[in-house]
C-alpha cells in the first residue's frame, strides 16, 4: 500500500472538523510559490484567524489561569 493510499484511508474516516483542521495545518506547509514563508506556527494560523477575536486572545491565557486558581483556592 502506497503512502498516498494510506493517507486517503485516514482522511476517509475523519470528521469535517478534523478535515478543516488538517486543511489549515497543511495550508501552512504547502503554500503557493508566490507567498512568503512563515516563520512560526502563529504565522501559519494567522491566515485563518478570526480578526475580531484576536484582541480577546491577548489576555485569555492569563485570565484562564487566574479564574481556575482563584476558584480552586476559594473552595479550600
Amino acid at each position: 500500500m502506497s503512502t498516498k493510499e494510506k493517507i486517503y484511508g485516514i482522511i476517509e474516516n475523519m470528521s469535517e472538523e478534523q478535515l478543516n483542521a488538517l486543511f489549515i495545518i497543511l495550508g501552512g506547509i504547502v503554500r503557493p510559490e508566490n507567498s512568503k514563508p512563515k516563520k512560526s506556527a502563529r504565522g501559519i494560523f494567522s491566515d485563518s484567524a478570526n480578526p475580531e477575536l484576536i484582541p480577546l486572545e491577548k489576555e485569555a491565557w492569563a485570565e484562564s489561569v487566574k479564574e481556575r486558581y482563584i476558584k480552586e483556592n476559594e473552595n479550600i
